[in-house]
Protein backbone atom coordinates (compact mmCIF):
# COMPACT_ATOMS: atom_id res chain seq x y z
CA UNK A 1 0.00 0.00 0.00
CA UNK A 2 3.21 1.95 0.45
CA UNK A 3 3.75 2.67 -3.37
CA UNK A 4 0.10 3.38 -4.02
CA UNK A 5 -0.37 5.65 -1.35
CA UNK A 6 2.64 7.58 -2.56
CA UNK A 7 1.02 7.68 -5.96
CA UNK A 8 -1.97 9.20 -4.43
CA UNK A 9 -0.22 11.43 -2.29
CA UNK A 10 1.70 12.54 -5.77
CA UNK A 11 -1.86 13.80 -7.07
CA UNK A 12 -2.98 15.13 -4.69
CA UNK A 13 -2.59 19.26 -5.30
CA UNK A 14 -3.02 20.94 -1.65
CA UNK A 15 -1.79 20.03 1.77
CA UNK A 16 -4.92 19.90 3.27
CA UNK A 17 -5.75 16.89 1.06
CA UNK A 18 -2.64 15.33 1.53
CA UNK A 19 -2.76 15.15 5.28
CA UNK A 20 -6.26 14.09 4.94
CA UNK A 21 -5.73 10.97 2.81
CA UNK A 22 -2.44 10.28 5.28
CA UNK A 23 -4.78 10.07 8.21
CA UNK A 24 -7.07 8.30 6.47
CA UNK A 25 -5.34 5.42 5.07
CA UNK A 26 -3.50 5.26 8.84
CA UNK A 27 -6.93 4.94 10.24
CA UNK A 28 -8.01 2.32 7.46
CA UNK A 29 -4.89 0.41 8.46
CA UNK A 30 -5.77 0.54 12.44
CA UNK A 31 -9.20 -0.69 11.56
CA UNK A 32 -7.96 -3.62 8.89
CA UNK A 33 -5.45 -4.79 11.60
CA UNK A 34 -8.32 -4.24 14.40
CA UNK A 35 -10.91 -6.59 12.68
CA UNK A 36 -8.41 -9.03 11.50
CA UNK A 37 -6.94 -9.22 15.25
CA UNK A 38 -10.45 -9.26 16.41
CA UNK A 39 -11.73 -12.03 14.32
CA UNK A 40 -8.85 -14.31 14.70
CA UNK A 41 -9.36 -13.91 18.55
CA UNK A 42 -12.77 -15.34 17.86
CA UNK A 43 -11.67 -17.70 16.25
CA UNK A 44 -9.18 -18.69 18.83
CA UNK A 45 -11.63 -18.51 21.19
CA UNK A 46 -14.52 -20.58 19.85
CA UNK A 47 -11.82 -23.28 19.11
CA UNK A 48 -10.70 -23.33 22.57
CA UNK A 49 -14.48 -23.62 23.63
CA UNK A 50 -15.15 -26.48 21.80
CA UNK A 51 -12.03 -28.11 22.89
CA UNK A 52 -12.80 -27.31 26.71
CA UNK A 53 -16.25 -28.39 26.37
CA UNK A 54 -15.04 -31.75 24.46
CA UNK A 55 -12.22 -32.09 27.39
CA UNK A 56 -15.45 -31.26 29.90
CA UNK A 57 -16.84 -34.15 29.51
CA UNK A 58 -14.34 -36.83 30.19
CA UNK A 59 -12.56 -33.89 33.01
CA UNK A 60 -15.37 -32.13 35.58
CA UNK A 61 -12.67 -29.62 36.25
CA UNK A 62 -13.17 -28.39 32.43
CA UNK A 63 -16.80 -28.44 32.32
CA UNK A 64 -17.02 -24.70 34.34
CA UNK A 65 -15.22 -23.15 30.81
CA UNK A 66 -17.50 -24.65 28.67
CA UNK A 67 -20.45 -22.95 30.71
CA UNK A 68 -19.40 -19.80 29.26
CA UNK A 69 -22.40 -17.11 29.36
CA UNK A 70 -24.05 -16.96 26.49
CA UNK A 71 -24.01 -13.47 25.58
CA UNK A 72 -20.25 -13.51 25.47
CA UNK A 73 -20.64 -14.67 21.49
CA UNK A 74 -22.77 -11.73 20.38
CA UNK A 75 -20.77 -8.88 22.23
CA UNK A 76 -17.75 -10.03 20.58
CA UNK A 77 -19.21 -10.65 16.97
CA UNK A 78 -20.60 -7.26 17.92
CA UNK A 79 -17.51 -6.25 18.27
CA UNK A 80 -16.12 -7.52 15.49
CA UNK A 81 -18.81 -6.26 12.71
CA UNK A 82 -18.36 -2.47 14.02
CA UNK A 83 -14.81 -3.16 13.39
CA UNK A 84 -15.45 -4.01 10.00
CA UNK A 85 -18.31 -1.22 9.41
CA UNK A 86 -15.64 1.34 10.57
CA UNK A 87 -12.95 -0.17 8.30
CA UNK A 88 -15.68 -0.09 5.04
CA UNK A 89 -16.51 3.65 6.13
CA UNK A 90 -12.93 4.74 6.50
CA UNK A 91 -12.25 2.96 2.98
CA UNK A 92 -14.85 4.84 1.33
CA UNK A 93 -13.96 8.10 2.55
CA UNK A 94 -10.50 7.36 1.41
CA UNK A 95 -11.71 6.72 -2.06
CA UNK A 96 -13.49 10.10 -1.74
CA UNK A 97 -10.46 12.49 -0.45
CA UNK A 98 -8.75 10.91 -3.24
CA UNK A 99 -10.40 12.96 -5.94
CA UNK A 100 -11.31 15.74 -3.77
CA UNK A 101 -8.54 17.88 -5.70
CA UNK A 102 -9.82 16.03 -8.76
CA UNK A 103 -11.51 17.60 -11.86
CA UNK A 104 -15.29 16.72 -12.37
CA UNK A 105 -15.74 15.91 -16.35
CA UNK A 106 -18.50 14.41 -18.18
CA UNK A 107 -18.43 11.54 -20.34
CA UNK A 108 -19.64 9.18 -22.64
CA UNK A 109 -20.09 5.57 -22.55
CA UNK A 110 -18.12 3.90 -25.72
CA UNK A 111 -18.70 0.05 -24.28
CA UNK A 112 -20.27 -2.20 -22.06
CA UNK A 113 -19.55 -5.28 -20.74
CA UNK A 114 -21.97 -7.46 -19.01
CA UNK A 115 -21.04 -9.78 -15.82
CA UNK A 116 -22.24 -10.34 -12.21
CA UNK A 117 -20.43 -9.87 -9.13
CA UNK A 118 -20.80 -12.95 -6.23
CA UNK A 119 -23.87 -12.77 -5.05
CA UNK A 120 -25.44 -13.12 -9.17
CA UNK A 121 -26.20 -9.38 -9.01
CA UNK A 122 -25.70 -7.51 -12.65
CA UNK A 123 -22.36 -5.80 -12.86
CA UNK A 124 -21.51 -4.09 -15.43
CA UNK A 125 -18.12 -3.01 -16.63
CA UNK A 126 -18.08 0.58 -18.30
CA UNK A 127 -15.56 2.09 -20.97
CA UNK A 128 -15.61 5.77 -20.52
CA UNK A 129 -14.39 8.45 -22.92
CA UNK A 130 -14.61 12.01 -22.23
CA UNK A 131 -12.96 15.15 -24.12
CA UNK A 132 -11.23 17.63 -21.69
CA UNK A 133 -11.22 21.67 -21.81
CA UNK A 134 -8.03 21.94 -21.87
CA UNK A 135 -8.20 19.72 -25.26
CA UNK A 136 -7.51 16.39 -25.75
CA UNK A 137 -9.44 13.36 -24.57
CA UNK A 138 -9.11 10.38 -21.77
CA UNK A 139 -10.55 6.81 -21.51
CA UNK A 140 -11.60 5.50 -18.06
CA UNK A 141 -12.98 2.09 -17.02
CA UNK A 142 -15.00 1.30 -14.00
CA UNK A 143 -17.07 -1.67 -12.87
CA UNK A 144 -20.78 -0.32 -11.80
CA UNK A 145 -23.95 -2.21 -10.45
CA UNK A 146 -27.25 -0.38 -11.64
CA UNK A 147 -30.63 -1.58 -12.05
CA UNK A 148 -30.66 -0.44 -15.27
CA UNK A 149 -27.94 -1.38 -18.28
CA UNK A 150 -26.23 1.36 -19.24
CA UNK A 151 -26.36 2.01 -22.77
CA UNK A 152 -22.99 2.46 -25.25
CA UNK A 153 -23.58 6.45 -25.73
CA UNK A 154 -25.36 7.23 -22.01
CA UNK A 155 -23.47 9.83 -20.12
CA UNK A 156 -21.86 10.03 -17.27
CA UNK A 157 -20.38 12.32 -14.64
CA UNK A 158 -16.88 11.29 -12.59
CA UNK A 159 -14.03 12.56 -11.19
CA UNK A 160 -10.21 12.32 -12.28
CA UNK A 161 -7.05 13.19 -10.63
CA UNK A 162 -4.60 13.35 -14.12
CA UNK A 163 -4.85 14.03 -17.61
CA UNK A 164 -3.17 10.80 -19.13
CA UNK A 165 -4.99 9.71 -21.51
CA UNK A 166 -5.49 5.84 -20.89
CA UNK A 167 -4.52 6.04 -16.86
CA UNK A 168 -7.54 3.78 -16.94
CA UNK A 169 -7.96 3.39 -13.50
CA UNK A 170 -7.73 6.63 -12.45
CA UNK A 171 -11.64 7.30 -11.84
CA UNK A 172 -14.38 8.11 -9.27
CA UNK A 173 -17.77 7.48 -10.61
CA UNK A 174 -20.51 9.87 -9.70
CA UNK A 175 -24.02 8.89 -11.32
CA UNK A 176 -24.76 7.83 -15.11
CA UNK A 177 -26.49 10.89 -16.54
CA UNK A 178 -30.38 10.11 -17.90
CA UNK A 179 -30.93 11.85 -21.68
CA UNK A 180 -31.85 15.52 -21.10
CA UNK A 181 -30.35 15.47 -17.94
CA UNK A 182 -27.92 18.50 -16.99
CA UNK A 183 -25.07 17.50 -14.93
CA UNK A 184 -24.56 18.62 -10.94
CA UNK A 185 -22.57 22.10 -11.61
CA UNK A 186 -23.19 22.98 -15.24
CA UNK A 187 -24.04 26.40 -15.08
CA UNK A 188 -24.12 26.57 -19.37
CA UNK A 189 -28.14 26.52 -19.44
Amino acid sequence: MNAELNRWLAEAQTPETRARIRRLARTVRVFRALTFLSAGACVLALIGVVLAAFVGIFVPAFHVVADAPGWIGPIVAGIVMALLLAWCVTWFRLEAARYADGREAAGTITEVVAGEDSEGQPQYRLTITADLPEGGTIRRTEWVSESTAPLPGQSVRFRHNTSEADNLDDILFLELLVPGQIPRGDTSA
